[in-house]
C-alpha cells in the first residue's frame, strides 16, 4: 500500500521533499537523552499498554550510559514517572528544539515519531491499527529504524480509532527494549528474557491495605485504595483508613453507623459471601446508605442456593484461574518472575501480591519469583509473567519495583 505521503503529493500535485523546521528554545536540562511519546486519547488503540515493562528494562541501562528520557507530546497526554523530564503540552517549535539533540525516538505511529525523522534521528516506533508501509518514518536511515507492529499476515490491521482487545499489545515489551538498545550500541541479554503473560488488569496500578494496622500520618495515596478487610482486620484502625477515597472488601459485616459516617468516601463494596455471614437486611441498609455494592459467592456449591436467598440481588460466581488452566504452564521454569501490578501493605510492609504477603516474601528491586500456590493464579490477570535467564557475564540490573 502506498506511504500517504506520497498520497498528499499526488492529490496536492507537488514533490516529496525533506521538511524544513524552525525551532523555538526550550529549557533542556540533560545532555545525553532519548525522547519517549504515546497518546491514549486521540488514537486509543495506539497506546501500548505496557511502556511501564520496556521502562524497567531500559532504565538502568541508559543511565550506567548518562543518558536520560524527555517525554514529549500534548498536555493530556498520559505522564509516566519513569521519564527524567517532561516537556507535555509544549509547542510544535519548542518540539523541534527538543528533537533536534535526541540520540533516539520511542513512542507510537504519530507526528513526533515524523519530527525524528525529519532530523534523521534513530527511531523504535510501534504501530497497531495500519500497515507500517503507510506511515513509516521517511527521511531517517533504514538501519535507523525499528518499526514493530502486531503480524498483520494472518488478521489485517483495523483502521479504526478503538480495538478491542488492542493489538498494539501483541508487540513483546522485550522485543521493544532491546530494539532501543540495540540501536544505541548499548548491550544487553534481553535476548534471554521471554514474555509468558501480561494480564488484562496489569496496566491498572492498584493498591491494597490489609488493615490491620494504622496508617502513618503522611499517608496520601492520591488513588482509591482497596481496603482487603476479607484478608485480615484491626478493628481500630478501620476509621482511620476510611478517612480516604476507598474500595471496601469484606467477608463480615462491617456496623452500620461507621459505614454512614463515612460513605462519602466508600467508592464501592465487595462482598465475600460465606456460610451465613450476610443477611438480606443487611443490603437493605447498604441500599438506604446509597452505597454501591457488589456480591460474590466463592463456593460454587453454595452458588444456587446463595442466588435463590439473595434473589432481589445479583450473586456473582468467584471464579479464580487455576494453574492446570493457563496455557504458558509447561513454560515455566526455575527462571520464571513476575511483576505485579499490585502494592499490599500490611502491618506497614509492602507486598507484591496476596500470595507474597501469604509466604512472608516482601517488595524489593529484585526479581521476584513466582509462588506456585493458588492464591498466586487466582491473581494471574494482575501479573506479567516473564523468563528471565540472567547471564552474569552482562546483565543489566533489572529492577521490576521501579515503577
Amino acid at each position: 500500500m502506498s506511504h500517504l505521503v506520497e498520497e498528499y503529493a499526488k492529490s496536492l500535485g507537488c514533490r516529496i521533499g525533506a521538511p524544513h523546521l524552525s525551532d523555538h528554545f526550550y529549557p533542556v536540562v540533560h545532555e545525553k537523552y532519548i525522547t519517549f511519546h504515546t497518546n491514549s486519547k486521540k488514537v486509543p488503540c495506539k497506546h501500548y499498554d505496557h511502556w511501564d515493562i520496556v521502562f524497567i528494562l531500559i532504565k538502568d541501562a541508559l543511565s550506567a550510559k548518562g543518558i536520560k528520557i524527555i517525554q514529549v507530546g500534548g498536555s493530556d497526554d498520559p505522564a509516566y514517572p519513569q521519564c527524567d523530564m517532561h516537556t507535555l503540552g509544549s509547542s510544535f517549535k519548542q518540539s523541534f528544539y527538543i528533537f533536534r539533540d535526541t540520540l533516539l525516538h520511542l513512542g507510537i505511529d504519530s507526528v513526533p515519531m515524523h519530527i525524528a525523522s525529519a532530523y534523521g534521528k534513530k527511531i523504535v516506533a510501534l504501530f497497531s491499527n495500519s500497515y507500517p508501509s503507510n506511515a513509516s518514518p521517511l527521511w531517517s536511515e533504514s538501519n535507523d529504524i525499528r518499526i514493530l507492529s502486531p503480524d498483520f499476515s494472518k488478521t489485517k490491521p483495523s483502521f479504526a480509532l478503538t480495538e478491542s482487545p488492542k493489538r498494539v499489545n501483541e508487540i513483546k515489551p522485550e522485543l521493544v527494549a532491546s530494539s532501543v538498545l540495540e540501536l544505541l550500541n548499548i548491550g544487553h541479554d534481553l535476548n534471554s528474557y521471554e514474555t509468558l503473560n501480561i494480564g488484562t488488569h496489569y496496566p491498572n496500578r492498584i493498591l491494597e491495605v490489609v488493615p490491620d494496622f494504622l496508617p502513618s500520618s503522611h499517608f496520601n495515596p492520591g488513588t482509591v485504595v482497596n481496603l482487603r478487610c476479607d484478608y485480615g482486620l484491626l478493628p481500630e484502625s478501620l476509621p482511620a483508613w476510611m478517612s480516604t477515597k476507598c474500595n471496601l472488601m469484606i467477608d463480615s459485616k462491617i456496623d452500620p453507623p461507621l459505614l454512614q459516617s463515612f460513605r462519602g468516601n466508600i467508592a464501592g463494596m465487595t462482598i465475600f459471601l460465606e456460610e451465613d455471614n450476610f443477611d438480606p437486611d443487611y443490603f437493605k441498609i447498604l441500599n438506604k446508605l446509597n452505597i454501591k455494592f457488589n456480591i460474590i459467592c466463592r463456593n460454587s456449591d453454595e452458588l444456587h442456593e446463595s442466588r435463590l436467598r439473595f434473589f432481589d440481588w445479583t450473586v456473582e460466581e468467584y471464579k479464580a484461574p487455576a494453574k492446570k488452566e493457563i496455557d504458558f504452564k509447561d513454560k515455566i521454569c526455575d527462571n520464571t518472575f513476575y511483576h505485579s501490578n499490585k502494592t499490599l501493605l500490611s502491618k506497614g510492609k509492602e507486598y507484591y501480591s496476596k500470595a507474597a504477603w501469604k509466604s512472608g516474601i516482601e517488595k524489593t528491586k529484585d526479581h521476584q519469583h513466582i509462588i506456585d500456590s493458588s492464591h498466586f493464579w487466582e491473581e494471574l490477570e494482575h501479573l506479567s509473567i516473564y523468563n528471565y535467564a540472567k547471564k552474569k557475564e552482562n546483565r543489566q540490573s533489572i529492577n521490576p519495583g521501579d515503577k
